[in-house]
């Protein structure tokens, strides 16, 4: 996949846990407020751990342990603690979980999100994209889905392949739109997130799905 080429090795192998406290840590070390005296005015600045207790009620140790888990632990928040340190880093709560390759894969739907961004602009011209699947109906307009079918070959490993990818794909589309677009109506920001999400399906789409667990 394009998108991860640009990883490290070791990018790839940390935990979803220790990449939480290293954005935790990360976030942190510049969210603080630039002092009227300080000599370079454009260098950043930490957020104090005393600040952050005032604003989140998380207790210096407890943050201490979610920045630096001791020597083989990970952390491991509840939802409440990242959505009160979110409120009080001014991020929202899940780039605090977001992780290299995320952020990667993401920028690269929307680099190749041109077309299907022509497509929905048509869809919603068509009073089309405000029904089910609109991500689904993206691909469609793009001819990227469903996969076109070897001519003559029958029952066929090829044949099985595109079946397996159009399931695939369909089934995507359907969890993207729940994730990204079930509480988004107006169109504008639904047509972005119509093509972003066509361009993220087509791009992680498996060569061969069944030789895969999903």
């Amino acid at each position: 996949m394009m998108a991860m080429n640009t990883l490290t090795p070791q990018s790839t192998q940390l935990s979803l846990s220790q990449w939480f406290s290293r954005n935790l840590s990360a976030v942190i070390a510049v969210a603080g407020a630039q002092r009227e005296t300080q000599r370079d005015a454009l260098a950043p600045r930490p957020l104090s751990a005393v600040k952050i207790q005032q604003q989140t009620g998380i207790a210096r140790s407890t943050l201490r342990a979610l920045k630096s888990p001791v020597h083989g632990s990970d952390a491991n928040p509840d939802l409440s603690t990242i959505e009160r340190l979110a409120e009080a880093l001014g991020v929202p709560p899940a780039f605090l979980l977001m992780r290299p390759q995320d952020w990667a894969l993401l920028a690269s739907a929307i680099d190749n999100s041109g077309d299907y961004l022509a497509a929905a602009h048509k869809l919603e011209a068509e009073d089309r994209l405000q029904a089910v699947n609109p991500v689904e109906k993206v691909l469609r307009e793009c001819k990227v889905h469903p996969d076109q079918r070897p001519s003559l070959l029958g029952a066929s490993p090829e044949v099985a392949r595109a079946n397996a990818r159009d399931e695939w794909r369909r089934r995507a589309c359907l969890k993207l739109d729940a994730l990204m677009l079930r509480e988004i109506s107006k169109s504008g920001p639904r047509k972005w997130l119509a093509a972003i999400a066509g361009a993220w399906v087509s791009q992680t789409t498996p060569h061969d799905p069944s030789s895969s667990e999903q």
